[in-house]
């Protein structure tokens, strides 16, 4: 089961109020310059090596200034007072850009203080699947694409693979002038979705295995009409 949190109206966003904390350790995860996304997460606590069972997202959106670590060993985040915030905006050159619902908000972890200047704040702590990039990206029949970055739109991700890594991936180990007579297959998930009164089928992602094909059927079964695999040989 899944905690969220979603803060977006002004009687949330005291001066001085503590809104999050928590004794996770928190990376700096992901940035889209599309509606100015900011992600962190975590899934362990400071100085261990195993991951905890749940993970929690903190997301940011959108972003209009910035000043942040790399990684926090706990997490705090609060409302800034009157003149946190004042000191910050004379720090901030671009004033007259500036959202009418822009917030100051400090994030501190052990003594050390940096903010996001942001319209709104959202926290999610569960159990998040391993073909889920985010809970903040997941699918939707609105754009039935299956997401592959944390967050949606453009600079999504900080780690893109090259075209390189992914096509050594498939074809290490394979000997040049040798007629392609194995396969291997792949599972395609087709989905039938229904918008305003009309029905249309799309193919939303090839998955290596079954068991990660049946495991996105089950994500998406709730927002389609139907959906099925179908496997399909990828000549090797």
């Amino acid at each position: 089961m899944t905690s969220t949190v979603w803060l977006t109206r002004d009687e949330q966003f005291r001066p001085g109020a503590e809104l999050f904390r928590s004794e996770r350790q928190f990376e700096l995860f992901s940035y889209s310059a599309t509606h100015g996304q900011l992600l962190m997460r975590a899934d362990r606590m400071p100085g261990a090596g195993h991951r905890l069972p749940t993970t929690t997202e903190v997301l940011f959106n959108p972003v209009e200034g910035v000043q942040i670590q790399a990684t926090y060993r706990g997490l705090v985040i609060r409302c800034a007072t009157d003149g946190e915030a004042a000191r910050i905006y004379d720090g901030i050159a671009d004033d007259d850009h500036r959202s009418e619902n822009a917030r100051v908000l400090m994030v501190e972890s052990e003594g050390v203080i940096g903010y996001v200047v942001t319209g709104n704040v959202g926290w999610c702590e569960g159990e998040l699947s391993h073909l889920q990039p985010s809970f903040f990206n997941t699918f939707s029949p609105y754009d039935p694409i299956w997401p592959t970055k944390p967050l949606y739109g453009v600079g999504g991700t900080l780690d893109v693979a090259s075209p390189q890594e992914v096509a050594e991936a498939f074809l290490t180990g394979l000997p040049e002038g040798v007629r392609r007579e194995r396969y291997r297959s792949v599972h395609l998930l087709t989905a039938v979705i229904e918008q305003d009164g009309r029905r249309r089928r799309d193919n939303l992602g090839v998955f290596l295995t079954e068991t990660d094909a049946e495991e996105a059927r089950r994500l998406v079964e709730p927002h389609v009409a139907s959906c099925w695999i179908e496997p399909l040989p990828a000549v090797l």
